[in-house]
């Protein structure tokens, strides 16, 4: 089989890294972003009785290393996401199971406008966009960035990435900033890709990519773990292997 390529964020790379490689892949880890904390500034800390948004697990770590309480209702965007805040301490948790999108629905679904207080922990990329969305439904909401992402330069992933010269391997991209950040690693290496494959977690995340000169481009039929693996399977089927 091909090489496949984790481009997530820590700590996310290595834990798909890790199930992936249960799977009998051979995986290189290449993140294409990393975590920059930000100063915690008055009045981030919840309120009593706001609940929490928290839409990927590096949100809720940084919320974990704040030192706020965990007695606290925390929506959850998705399953890794849930299990981070479980391992994290907190017992009252919903799983959106999907995206932002999905997350918000089940919001306007499951709470009540005017009653319901919100407050959503996130990268600052995030740019309050949830927020804005359940705004406009009538929710009391407020946005608290608590870390940034930059791009890895190519220099610091440079060995990384020498790995797939003159090799078919499977690109694997969670995110359209990591898939911006990754087009300027291409460009600066000169990579092959024609007898490569992009797999992507959602529409949006293979954008930066898609037109690029790959050998097959799969998205996730879901934005999660589980459908990434499943497109991934689907790129090795297609005929991208070592062989």
């Amino acid at each position: 089989m091909p090489v496949v390529v984790v481009t997530r964020t820590e700590p996310g790379a290595s834990e798909t890294a890790a199930h992936l490689t249960q799977l009998g892949h051979d995986v290189i880890k290449a993140p294409a972003l990393e975590i920059v904390s930000r100063e915690i500034e008055p009045g981030w800390e919840p309120e009593p009785g706001e609940k929490l948004i928290f839409t990927s697990m590096n949100g809720v770590m940084a919320y974990l290393d704040a030192g706020w309480s965990t007695d606290h209702f925390a929506v959850c965007v998705g399953p890794a996401t849930s299990e981070a805040a479980a391992l994290g301490g907190f017992t009252d948790t919903f799983n959106a199971d999907g995206n932002s999108d999905q997350l918000v629905f089940c919001i306007q679904e499951m709470f009540e406008p005017g009653k319901d207080r919100f407050v959503h922990f996130a990268n600052d990329a995030a740019a309050g966009e949830v927020c804005r969305r359940l705004g406009e439904s009538g929710f009391d909401v407020r946005f608290v960035p608590l870390y940034s992402t930059r791009n890895v330069d190519w220099e610091e992933v440079r060995h990384a990435w020498s790995c797939t010269a003159g090799s078919r391997f499977i690109l694997l991209v969670h995110s359209a900033k990591a898939a911006n950040a990754i087009s300027r690693w291409i460009e600066q290496s000169g990579t092959d890709l024609s007898t490569s494959a992009l797999v992507a977690i959602s529409e949006r995340s293979a954008s930066p990519l898609k037109t690029l000169n790959w050998h097959c481009v799969y998205i996730a039929d879901e934005p999660n773990e589980v459908k990434l693996t499943e497109a991934l399977q689907k790129a090795v089927e297609a005929g991208v292997s070592s062989g």
